[in-house]
C-alpha cells in the first residue's frame, strides 16, 4: 500500500507585485504528523508566482520523503488548483513556466508509482501554510525536515539549517538622489518589520544607509569596519551573520566585492571580475557555519 502524504502550500505578495514569499508543509495523511516545512523569500513577485513556488516546494519535499507516495496537494489558490488540474488554461508565461516545473515533479512521483492530485481549500483551513508564507515575506527562510534519517542528515550537515540568516549587501550609492532609488530597491527585496540596517561612517555609505533606514522605518547601527575591505570587513560580516534574521549591510563597492569574493573563493587577482555597481544589492543566505548561498548580485 502506497504511503499517503498531504501537501499544504501558500504564497503571498505584499503589494502584488511586492515583497513576496511562499510557505509549504507536508503531513502524513493518515496520522496528521508534520513531516516537513519550507518557506523562502522571493523578493518582488506577484501573488500567483508565490503560490506556484509554494506548490513546487511542497511537491519537492513530498518527493524527497517518499518518491512513490500518494500525494494530495491542498491550496487556497483556485487559479493554481484549476490550472494544475488541467481545467483552466495557463496564459501568462511566468505561470506556464512554473506549472511545467510543478508538473515535472509530479511526473517523477507518478513514474515512481505514486499519484498527485490537487484540491482547493478555504484560506482559513490553509492557515499553517499561510503562516509560513508570512515568515518568508518577513525575510526568513525555513528548510525543516522532521522525519528520521533526513533530519539526522541535516543535523550532521549543520547546527542550524532550519532558518537562514539573510544578509543584503548594499554598495553605497553615487549620490543622494541615487540613494533614494537604492532604498526603494532594498524595500522591494526585504519588506519591513524586524530588518536591521548597519553601515560605516564614510559619506556615501552614511547617506545610503540613512536613506534605507528611513525607507524601512528603522535606526541605522554604525559599524566603521564596513568602510574598508580586508580583515575589518570580514569581522563586520561575522557580526552581521551573528545577528540572525535579515540584515542590510551598507558599504563601499570594493567591500561588497571583497566579501563576495571571500564567500565564493575568488582569488584576489580575479576579484575585479565581480561586477558591483554603486547602489546595487547582493543577497546572501547563511545556514550555520558550513552552507552559504549567494542568491543574487548586482541587483538595482
Amino acid at each position: 500500500m502506497r504511503r499517503r502524504l498531504t501537501v499544504e502550500a501558500d504564497g503571498g505578495s505584499r503589494g502584488n507585485p511586492g515583497v513576496a514569499g511562499y510557505g509549504a508543509l507536508v503531513r502524513d495523511t493518515e496520522t496528521g504528523a508534520l513531516l516537513a516545512e519550507r518557506a523562502e523569500p522571493l523578493g518582488k513577485a506577484s501573488n500567483n508566482v508565490a503560490e506556484y513556488r509554494g506548490l513546487i516546494a511542497g511537491l519537492e519535499a513530498a518527493h524527497a520523503i517518499d518518491p512513490g507516495a500518494e500525494v494530495l496537494a491542498r491550496m487556497d489558490s483556485k487559479l493554481v488548483v484549476e490550472q494544475m488540474s488541467g481545467r483552466w488554461k495557463i496564459k501568462h508565461e511566468d505561470m506556464r513556466r512554473l506549472a511545467l516545473q510543478a508538473r515535472d515533479i509530479a511526473a517523477r512521483i507518478t513514474s515512481a508509482g505514486g499519484t498527485v492530485r490537487y484540491e482547493w481549500i478555504p484560506r482559513e483551513i490553509n492557515k499553517d501554510a499561510d503562516a509560513l508564507s508570512n515568515v518568508a515575506m518577513d525575510g526568513r527562510t525555513v528548510n525543516r525536515t522532521l522525519e528520521g534519517d533526513a533530519e539526522a542528515a541535516r543535523e550532521d550537515e549543520s547546527d542550524d539549517l532550519d532558518t537562514a540568516v539573510r544578509v543584503v549587501l548594499v554598495a553605497a550609492a553615487a549620490s543622494r538622489d541615487a540613494a533614494g532609488a537604492t532604498a526603494s530597491a532594498v524595500l522591494s527585496v526585504v519588506g519591513t518589520g524586524g530588518i536591521e540596517v548597519v553601515g560605516g561612517v564614510a559619506d556615501a555609505v552614511d547617506v545610503t544607509a540613512r536613506a534605507i533606514g528611513d525607507a524601512l522605518g528603522t535606526e541605522v547601527e554604525v559599524d566603521p569596519a564596513w568602510d574598508s575591505a580586508g580583515p575589518g570587513a570580514r569581522a563586520a560580516w561575522a557580526r552581521a551573520v551573528a545577528r540572525g534574521g535579515t540584515v542590510v549591510a551598507v558599504c563601499p563597492v570594493d567591500v561588497v566585492r571583497g566579501v563576495l569574493a571571500d564567500l565564493l573563493g575568488v582569488p584576489g587577482e580575479r576579484q575585479d571580475r565581480l561586477a558591483v555597481a554603486p547602489g546595487s544589492l547582493a543577497g546572501v543566505e547563511v545556514w550555520g557555519e558550513r552552507r552559504v548561498s549567494v542568491a543574487f548580485t548586482n541587483r538595482t
